[in-house]
């Protein structure tokens, strides 16, 4: 079987098909696939999993024919990581590989064209470009002017794309580990976190204004910021918001912080969850476990949250809970 090992995203399946006219169909419908051609059909099998957050959408596509796709035009930038084997994607006349050594970016707004060896598998990344700009007038403090456009391929070696790569790949772990859903806040932050590593690491026409330095914010700015953070930390803490509360661009936010503090706003947002889960766990109250308080204190991961706790308070939240109902 392909998928001897658990696929990404098994917890969000979109269709499992050995029928290659049952493909077709699926593709059509489901993604916009304007033609799918199959070589190699033996054992045929082609999975897709795919998990919609507000704003993005994460996918996973496997198959174990050789396989091309010609894909409508989308409303959306894909992000193509192999996950597996090999791929190219052809749009606006560019071929780009799809393998261990580059990522694939497929602009929104044209027609494309994908061509997958057998046994590929990968996961693609939808983003929109609305969310993108959103999130760039935020780091930068103004709406930048002229058309955003993306250079088709990430070099996988590249420090901002393996911090792209972990997160994309963290999102979809807890996307699968969680028994419950996962807390909005948590999403939210993962979401704006992934947007933002997407910006920095795909050389786009406003790569050079991220690379700018600012002036540092007058301190007060910092303590505003503090004083928001403790005030709405069971909300997503986005640098969106930061940086309308602030009046500054969220890198100037970060600079400030990183100069005043020695850490950034979203250590110090951890810093205050985690005061607010030892109070949860402290509480007496029988129902609360260690997940739970995690999800509660807005937390992905509760193994992550165990280690950052005791990192916090030299103790495990499990021994927490057991030495106050002792």
């Amino acid at each position: 079987m392909l998928n001897a090992v658990v696929d990404p995203l098994y917890r969000f399946p979109v269709f499992r098909t050995s029928d290659p006219e049952e493909l077709r169909h699926f593709g059509s419908t489901l993604f916009g696939a304007a033609g799918i051609d199959l070589k190699g059909l033996d054992g045929f099998e082609a999975r897709v999993n795919l998990a919609k957050l507000q704003e993005t959408g994460l996918a996973f596509g496997a198959t174990t024919a050789d396989l091309a796709i010609d894909n409508l035009a989308a409303d959306f930038i894909r992000l193509q990581i192999a996950h597996r084997g090999r791929a190219t994607t052809w749009a606006e006349g560019r071929t780009t590989d799809i393998n261990d050594q580059q990522f694939a970016i497929t602009p929104a707004g044209c027609r494309s064209r994908t061509v997958c060896e057998a046994g590929h598998e990968r996961l693609t990344l939808r983003l929109s470009e609305q969310a993108l700009l959103q999130r760039l007038t935020a780091l930068l403090g103004a709406k930048p002017k002229g058309e955003m456009t993306f250079q088709p391929a990430i070099p996988a070696g590249e420090p901002h794309a393996q911090i792209l790569s972990h997160l994309i790949r963290f999102l979809a772990q807890q996307l699968d580990s969680t028994a419950s859903q996962l807390p909005a806040a948590v999403c939210r932050e993962l979401e704006h976190a992934i947007q933002i590593a997407f910006l920095y690491a795909g050389r786009n026409s406003f790569s050079h204004l991220l690379q700018n330095q600012e002036s540092t914010p007058a301190p007060w700015v910092v303590r505003r910021i503090e004083e928001f953070i403790e005030a709405n930390w069971q909300q997503p803490i986005t640098i969106d918001r930061l940086a309308a509360e602030a009046g500054v661009s969220a890198r100037a936010i970060f600079r400030a912080f990183e100069r005043s503090r020695g850490y950034s706003p979203m250590a110090f947002a951890k810093a205050i969850r985690l005061k607010r889960a030892r109070v949860i766990l402290t509480s007496g109250d029988p129902s609360v476990s260690v997940t739970a308080a995690a999800f509660k204190s807005n937390f992905a991961s509760p193994s992550r949250f165990a280690k950052d706790y005791r990192d916090a308070f030299g103790e495990l939240p499990s021994e927490t809970i057991l030495r106050t109902r002792q």
